[in-house]
């Protein structure tokens, strides 16, 4: 067996199993999560199998799923960090088309995105918004998702409708922004005063800086609600919708009984599978979407891009270069 299709083998699945010498005539830099630590090491290039095309990366984007990871990682299990990336096929499996060598691509990666060199589903993949780089591009697939499944596929937003974003300024939030305005929404969002001339550039009509007041003051009858941020504010959005008005939560269930007591429907967004990014291209070539980087970095400073991701306060999204 070809020893570099042996490899790619064992780099198909979540977790990759082989690396140092023996592979060093086809490796490449990888950002791995080993016991929960991340660094930046050398792996096996994957070869794609049917239905999978390989991707030269040119960018990832951190999403707070990816720090998630490395905390919860078991002793003794080692992964390839991230989902996001863009870049261009390299190499094809059976069963591609259309997709082809060449082609610019957007997509969630299949086993890692933090590589120079990814697999991923023909499914899970679109080709690149033709007026964004690179690094934009990178940020779109699981925040654009994620906002599309919550204002059209589960919120369904209408023209004229009230929408409330929490976190507005962030990845998703930014994203949904403009998603619910391209609906032809009045939006509101909650961020911070810092942020509050960027989210009326991308369309919203007016914010709350959630430091200053509580929103149940502010705002009031929301046909839907976007919870970005955490639990307490699950709780917290359940008073402001009106009368079979819609809470969609990306962080965790919304309470149940609450919501059935004020006669208000409650759902969360399901799980980014990459089906949707077609639309969400759709969206970014009419000049609808826009992603916003907050901060490029090298691939070596994942571990602080983390924290920054953590910490909440990032505007749009942080991209990180795979080639340093």
């Amino acid at each position: 067996m070809n020893r570099n299709l042996a490899a790619g083998t064992l780099c198909s699945a979540l977790v990759c199993l082989a690396s140092g010498a023996a592979f060093a005539a086809g490796t490449m830099r990888a950002g791995v999560i080993t016991d929960g630590t991340f660094k930046v090491e050398s792996m096996p290039i994957p070869e794609p199998g049917a239905g999978q095309v390989r991707v030269k990366v040119r960018a990832v984007s951190v999403n707070p799923v990816d720090w998630k990871i490395a905390a919860r990682a078991a002793p003794g299990t080692k992964q390839i960090a991230g989902r996001d990336m863009s870049g261009v096929i390299d190499a094809v499996g059976e069963g591609t088309a259309p997709f082809k060598v060449g082609d610019e691509i957007i997509g969630i990666a299949q086993g890692g995105s933090y590589a120079q060199y990814v697999l991923a589903s023909t499914k899970a993949i679109a080709i690149k918004p033709k007026k964004m780089s690179f690094e934009e591009s990178a940020g779109l697939p699981v925040v654009a998702e994620t906002a599309y499944r919550a204002m059209i596929t589960v919120g369904n937003v209408q023209k004229g409708q009230r929408v409330l974003i929490h976190g507005g300024a962030g990845g998703v939030g930014s994203a949904a922004v403009q998603i619910a305005k391209a609906r032809g929404a009045y939006v509101i969002a909650t961020a911070s005063a810092r942020n509050h001339d960027f989210l009326r550039s991308l369309g919203a009509d007016e914010t709350i800086d959630y430091t200053k007041a509580r929103f149940e003051d502010k705002v009031k009858n929301v046909d839907v609600v976007l919870n970005t941020a955490d639990a307490e504010t699950n709780a917290r959005s359940v008073g402001v919708l009106k009368q079979d008005g819609l809470l969609v939560s990306i962080v965790g269930p919304p309470p149940a009984e609450a919501c059935a007591a004020a006669h208000v429907r409650c759902a969360v967004t399901g799980s980014v599978n990459g089906e949707m990014l077609p639309k969400v291209v759709e969206l970014a070539d009419e000049g609808k979407l826009k992603m916003s980087i907050e901060q490029r970095m090298p691939m070596s400073e994942a571990a602080k891009a983390w924290e920054m991701n953590r910490a909440g306060h990032t505007r749009g999204k942080i991209i990180l270069d795979v080639a340093t």
